[in-house]
């Protein structure tokens, strides 16, 4: 008989447990490979199944510390097939991690804004213990300046797509620096990031700051600091360089005998023992301590008193020098220290604390040229100092050299003319309206501003009323007097129908304007009958009395507008100077607006002899009388003829481009120049006592003007040779009495230095 077995009921775990463990595995397969569809089709996984699989929940995840980078996922609505599939495969617990270009873009954002502190915020726990808080931010504060850095630009590049669900990633970014002393750097490197705690975090060393530099290495600047450029005159010889100081100073570790130290130092330095033990306190007993310095030519001296006391040192020390001293002080100008104000607004063209500036003169108006572009070496460095890599080499550029159009012959001549008489000599060349020499009275000694000045000194200079700083020829304006008198003739012959040999009557006092306003001329008896022409050789005020009121009858502004037409009422424009000032010239519209008052017939009068409001440079009067030598032609005088590079290269020349014929009538030029002949060579003319016997046909003008001082302006005015005209020479003495007297002789001074008379 067949062997028989009853069927009975059947265990269904057996078949519960296999599948669940096939729901495992599919479902592992399609969270491992929910990114990668190919390989899913693969193995026979739908890409939907694992879109399904990966809908989000609602779980947190990390916050963007700027905002807006790691925004919580808004939970998808529910999805049946979604839901029936997590029966069978429950969603893992472990969120997915969100992408790290937030925090790379917030990290980088705070670096750019030198927001330190939120930067050591974004960094890794294992890269925070490796720094603390304070270094970290005190090493980037410490690189920030002592690379000059401006500003830094500091973006991703672009970054493909990545699993970032490894927890770890690298993102490519570009850095742009933008420093004071070297220039753009601009590196690319890679921010590594990691996941840790639910959010991204920087995996943090100093290579991120710059490539090369790590947690033993410094960064270092070398300044490459350029030569300032020199100022020669027109023949090449120095008006200010680049020499060198004598610096005195003590090494308090040498130091033997202290008693000894000090007695060798009391004749040289005006310092108390006391204060030189303070100062040398402050610093290691090895560091030299400068205490004083002196011109260069002390310097064999100083080596002889002090070298063979042990302790003191004598040493060179670059500085600018001025070589003639007072000469020529007001056109070069002077330099200073930098002030912490100053450092505000030029600390990005790579000035430094300690850094001298150009402040008056040629020196200010040509800073940008003589100062040079400075320049350095970055470099990554070991603590010993070694260069391990450079990062950027900026050479620096030597300062340019200027070459001005004064002699300085001439210079020193004009000053010695001058003399000890407060005021100004201008002497120009009219065939190019170059400065052959500009003379102030009283003057400085720029190379006091390098070695220091004594409270003593100071005291003086600051408190004298005369000025001494004051740049008189282009920075101080007067009543002209009578050397105004050319531009009235040129307006009376011109607008006021008047000609060179009109007659005028003169018996010393005019009464033109009313029986009741008499106008004086400077010569009590007056000079009977004169032509116009010989009114400019005598100086007759009452000429141009008559002259002012009939060109205030046909229009009050015509006198005016002449005298703006040679140049009065602003700058003349020099090429070589800041400080320039415009003057006053007075006119109907000027008086209503400055003074509230109308322009009366006496203005014009008074405005016709060079006096009332009219104020006016020594330099603007020279250009005036320069204008005429020149046939007519008003231009700006050049102070400034070149500047080159330090190997003689020309990078800029100027000339005094014309700024407009003047269209003065040859009648008019050939009268005034007549007249001026006049007053240095006839008889009457008022400055024929100073020009006895010179030989050389001068065109001359004098004036004397009334001031609030006791005694008048003295002017001269002329050119020579008066048919040839090679020189202008311009002399103004402040409240010194008469021009003929006082300014004349120093004019024909300054033509005797250019055209002797033949020796006998």
């Amino acid at each position: 008989m067949p062997y028989y077995h009853p069927r009975g009921r059947q265990s269904p775990w057996p078949l519960l447990l296999v599948l669940v463990l096939m729901g495992a595995l599919v479902g592992g397969a399609i969270y491992l490979l929910r990114g990668q569809p190919v390989l899913m089709g693969a193995l026979g996984l739908s890409p939907r199944l694992a879109a399904l699989r990966a809908v989000p929940t609602a779980s947190a995840t990390p916050a963007d510390p700027d905002g807006g980078a790691f925004a919580t996922p808004t939970p998808a609505a529910a999805n049946p097939i979604a839901t029936a599939l997590n029966r069978v495969i429950p969603p893992t617990a472990t969120p997915t991690p969100a992408s790290p270009v937030g925090i790379a873009e917030a990290y980088l954002r705070a670096w750019q804004q030198r927001r330190y502190a939120d930067l050591y915020n974004l960094l890794s726990a294992e890269a925070q213990r490796t720094i603390s808080r304070d270094q970290f931010i005190e090493r980037y504060q410490n690189i920030t300046e002592m690379a000059t850095i401006q500003t830094l630009d500091a973006r991703l590049l672009n970054i493909n797509p990545q699993d970032y669900h490894q927890g770890v990633v690298e993102l490519p970014f570009r850095v742009e620096v933008k420093t004071r002393r070297v220039g753009d750097i601009v590196e690319e490197n890679y921010l590594p990031l990691t996941y840790e705690n639910t959010a991204w975090r920087v995996q943090w060393s100093p290579s991120l700051i710059f490539k090369d530099l790590t947690a033993d290495y410094l960064i270092r600047l070398f300044p490459l600091n350029p030569q300032r450029g020199s100022i020669f005159d027109r023949k090449g010889r120095p008006l200010a360089t680049q020499g060198f100081l004598v610096s005195v100073g003590v090494v308090p570790a040498e130091v033997k005998d202290e008693r000894q130290m000090f007695g060798a130092l009391a004749p040289y330095v005006k310092l108390k023992p006391e204060e030189i033990k303070e100062r040398t306190g402050r610093v290691p007993a090895d560091w030299y301590v400068p205490l004083a310095e002196f011109p260069a030519e002390r310097e064999a001296e100083l080596k002889v008193k002090l070298e063979s006391v042990p302790g003191l040192v004598v040493r060179r020390k670059a500085a600018r020098i001025y070589p003639n001293g007072e000469v020529a002080s007001h056109l070069v100008g002077y330099t200073s220290v930098i002030t912490a104000e100053e450092m505000d607004r030029l600390a990005a063209k790579g000035y430094e604390a300690d850094d001298r500036l150009g402040r008056t003169g040629v020196e200010g108006w040509a800073e940008g040229e003589l100062a040079g572009v400075r320049g350095g070496k970055l470099a990554v460095v070991t603590r010993r100092g070694e260069v391990v890599k450079i990062i950027k080499d900026n050479p620096a550029r030597q300062g340019r050299n200027l070459y001005l159009s004064i002699d300085l012959e001439a210079q020193k001549k004009a000053e010695q003319v001058l003399g000890d008489k407060t005021g100004s000599i201008v002497v120009l060349d009219p065939r190019d309206n170059s400065v052959l020499a500009m003379a102030s009275f009283p003057r400085y000694d720029p190379n006091r501003f390098v070695l220091g000045f004594s409270p003593a000194e100071w005291k003086q200079l600051t408190e004298d009323k005369r000025h001494p700083f004051q740049n008189r020829p282009v920075g101080s304006a007067y009543p002209t007097g009578s050397i105004f008198k050319v531009i009235t003739m040129a307006a009376g012959i011109e607008r006021g129908g008047f000609q060179p040999d009109s007659p005028f009557d003169c018996n010393g006092i005019w009464y033109g304007l009313g029986p009741g306003i008499p106008f004086r001329d400077w010569k009590p008896e007056g000079h009977g009958r004169v032509t116009l022409q010989r009114g400019i050789t005598t100086s007759c005020n009452i000429v141009f009395y008559e002259i002012g009121k009939k060109l205030q009858s046909i229009d009050p502004r015509i006198l005016p507008e002449y005298a703006r037409r040679f140049g009065l009422g602003r700058p003349t424009g020099l090429i070589g100077q800041d400080e320039e000032s415009g003057g006053t010239l007075p006119d109907p519209d000027w008086k209503q607006r400055t003074l509230d008052q109308a322009w009366f017939p006496g203005d014009s009068v008074n405005l016709a002899i060079g006096q009332g409001f009219l104020e006016a440079t020594p330099l603007q009067m020279a250009n005036v009388y320069s204008t005429l030598a020149s046939n007519g032609t008003l231009r700006p005088p050049v102070l400034v003829q070149r500047i080159t590079e330090a190997d003689g290269q020309v990078v800029k020349s100027f000339e005094a481009t014309p700024a407009r014929p003047l269209g003065l009538s040859p009648t008019y030029l050939a009268s005034v120049r007549e007249g001026m002949i006049g007053v240095a060579h006839a008889t009457d003319g008022t400055a024929y006592y100073a020009f006895q016997g010179y030989r050389t046909v001068t065109a001359a003008k004098t004036g004397s003007a009334e001031n609030q001082g006791p005694s008048s302006h003295a002017w001269f005015a002329g050119y020579a040779p008066a048919n040839n005209p090679q020189v202008v020479v311009l002399v103004m003495v402040e409240g010194s009495g008469a021009g003929s007297e006082i300014a004349a002789p120093r004019g024909r001074q300054m033509f005797e230095f250019f055209f002797p008379n033949p020796k006998p």
